[in-house]
């Protein structure tokens, strides 16, 4: 089997990659930057231009890409990077696969839990319920419109709405534990907010499945299946895995707007997100707990 990933180069790309590779599966890539390579190909959206050989006996497509949302604050000018990367991304690549007849099985596209919006709520949000209205929960549905288009193609087409994802190196793991390595433990909002989140391994197995598994259609929360984790117990059990000993130091709401802009919310505010139609669908949670998984990331062995 041969695949096209978009965004392979990114920390989740990187892993599906070597997952896959590990699978005997021939991983394509698309890329902005020339290369050597036999199997990355280039593309530029500004130009509307694409290596058509990118989608030569590929099965199928999986689109990661995406301007990092954590990264910078967030300016009208930074919120026009983080749409256009994946909104006019995913509809380039759905505009090449219609206008040249392109043959695929299947469309996997990432998304994210800020889907439901940042808005605090008593709901357990589940995938057929509303998107939220927050700038983070239109991105979300307007990339989910751009992907859903493929099913006018008659192609299987799955979204996977992602929690925080930890992995060992990178990521917000390693933003989270920095402080706490100097004994700080800083307090974001009330520290009670819900903080769904997802061990890289098992976000991996979600999209792997997703591939062969022709009962995956749609979207999918993909975040541990646990009723609730706030972000002072992440954060307290991380200390207690780093065997450090803390100080909180409450981080004031004026400084957050101040560095983060709107991103603040998303900081500050989190709702609880179910896992129940993956594990209905019989995805096995590996790191069900987050005792489990952040044992597995942070403990030497």
């Amino acid at each position: 089997m041969k695949i096209l990933v978009v965004g392979g180069t990114g920390l989740i790309g990187s892993h599906l990659k070597n997952q896959l590779l590990k699978q005997g599966v021939t991983v394509n890539l698309l890329s902005r930057k020339k290369s050597k390579e036999y199997n990355i190909f280039l593309w530029d959206i500004k130009n509307n231009y694409i290596d058509l050989n990118a989608f030569k006996e590929v099965s199928g497509i999986i689109n990661l890409t995406g301007a990092n949302i954590a990264n910078g604050k967030w300016t009208s000018k930074r919120k026009r990077i983080l749409y256009d990367s994946r909104i006019l991304s995913t509809r380039f690549l759905f505009e090449t696969v219609k206008k040249n007849s392109i043959l695929i099985d299947f469309f996997i596209s990432s998304s994210a839990v800020g889907y439901y919006g940042t808005k605090k709520s008593s709901l357990i949000f589940k995938e057929d319920d509303r998107c939220g209205i927050d700038f983070l929960a239109k991105l979300c549905f307007d990339w989910e419109k751009e992907a859903l288009r493929f099913n006018e193609l008659n192609i299987r087409t799955v979204l996977i709405r992602t929690g925080i994802v930890l992995t060992k190196f990178q990521g917000a793991l390693e933003k989270i534990k920095l402080p706490i390595k100097f004994g700080i433990l800083p307090l974001i909002g009330t520290g009670k907010q819900s903080f769904p989140w997802i061990h890289i391994d098992d976000l991996i197995a979600i999209i792997s499945n997703s591939i062969n598994n022709k009962k995956y259609i749609g979207p999918y929360n993909a975040v541990a299946p646990i009723a609730y984790t706030s972000y002072l117990e992440l954060n307290t059990k991380i200390a207690e895995l780093l065997d450090k000993r803390v100080i909180r130091v409450k981080v004031p709401t004026i400084l957050l707007n101040f560095a983060f802009g709107k991103l603040s919310d998303t900081l500050t505010n989190g709702n609880q997100i179910a896992a129940d139609k993956l594990i209905a669908i019989g995805f096995n949670f590996k790191y069900k707990k987050l005792d489990s998984a952040l044992s597995n990331l942070l403990v030497k062995n």
